[in-house]
């Protein structure tokens, strides 16, 4: 029994001393200004679940036929504002060989679900469908098959914009939303002026979701567009040990308020592969009423008033003309 004890301490002490070689050997050496005074005892708790990632081999990722990996990018507004679950923010990102295509679709797509229920395309996730569902309900729509998903809510987007001490963006036009939601079901007035400006947490998750401007939703899709463009760069730039206490939490924050069915090994290959895409430049489509004119907007009879929505003009599940665009944009994408 006595033998077994130090056999067993034995390992521990050797799993020890690995795990601090490796720390000090491998990741120390990339920035020699690192401080250990910088880590609290949650990053030190957490410093074998960063390990555990660097050290996991990286895995083959899924690609369609021709080549591009897509995947889906849901934004919820999560708890404390009213309909948490309802995902406002849709957009497929898809990339190949250092080429991305972000395809955004209209939170008031009016669809009909694989239950034979009417709905709004953002409420699927609120109605209880799994990724795999949603996967290829957006496949159906787009005609491209979607291989991952990525759900968070707005509370991610302000810490980490926060942590980041704010994100410089291009307001196109000034902004003055009147009827920005408040707390309690209220509203309140949301301006910004255009130009470059400087956002902190807060301000960035209004920047994305106000959407009373002269674009309306598809003004909101090219804000969102521009934030993700904006950490990424901020993420593209971090040193591992020099922002070490940061990444871990970022890391608590992504287990806490994201969910996806991507591995920790996709994940790796994945960032590997779309770290040096300069999002900014990419190209950015979206399903639309014009340019193309591929919707039509419409309002229906609800118990409580009326509802706006979007119906493709060729009548609802009808996505044909949306499988001739998405190809032919993702043609384009590969010259």
């Amino acid at each position: 029994m006595k033998q077994k004890y130090f056999e067993w301490l034995k390992n521990i002490i050797l799993i020890a001393i690995l795990t601090i070689l490796v720390f000090l050997l491998v990741l120390l050496p990339q920035n020699r200004s690192f401080q250990f005074n910088s880590l609290t005892k949650a990053d030190f708790l957490n410093l074998g679940k960063f390990l555990r990632f660097s050290l996991t081999p990286k895995a083959e990722i899924a690609k369609d036929a021709d080549g591009w990996t897509n995947i889906l990018i849901l934004g919820k507004a999560g708890q404390g504002n009213p309909a948490p679950d309802l995902t406002d923010t849709l957009i497929v990102f898809s990339f190949k060989e250092g080429h991305a295509i972000f395809l955004s679709i209209p939170r008031d797509l009016y669809i009909k679900s694989p239950s034979h229920r009417f709905q709004k395309i953002n409420s699927l996730v609120a109605s209880g469908y799994n990724f795999t569902d949603i996967q290829k309900i957006i496949g159906q729509i787009i005609g491209k098959p979607i291989h991952y998903t990525v759900l968070g809510d707005l509370s991610v987007l302000k810490e980490l914009v926060d942590y980041f001490n704010g994100i410089n963006v291009l307001v196109p036009h000034d902004i003055d939303d009147k009827y920005f939601p408040g707390p309690n079901y209220s509203y309140e007035r949301f301006q910004l002026k255009k130009g470059w400006r400087h956002l902190d947490g807060s301000t960035a998750v209004k920047y994305v979701r106000t959407r009373h401007d002269q674009e309306g939703d598809f003004g909101r899709i090219k804000r969102q567009q521009q934030v993700l463009a904006a950490l990424k760069n901020k993420i593209n730039n971090l040193n591992s040990l020099e922002n070490f206490s940061f990444i871990l939490r970022i890391y608590n924050l992504y287990k806490s308020h994201v969910s996806t069915n991507i591995s920790i090994a996709e994940m790796k290959e994945l960032w590997s592969q779309i770290r040096d895409i300069d999002i900014l430049s990419s190209k950015a489509f979206t399903l639309s009423t014009k340019h193309p004119d591929l919707l039509r907007g419409t309002y229906i009879n609800i118990p409580n008033g009326r509802m706006f929505i979007l119906l493709p003009r060729e009548g609802i599940n009808k996505y044909q003309a949306f499988h001739s665009y998405v190809q032919s944009i993702y043609n384009f994408g590969n010259q």
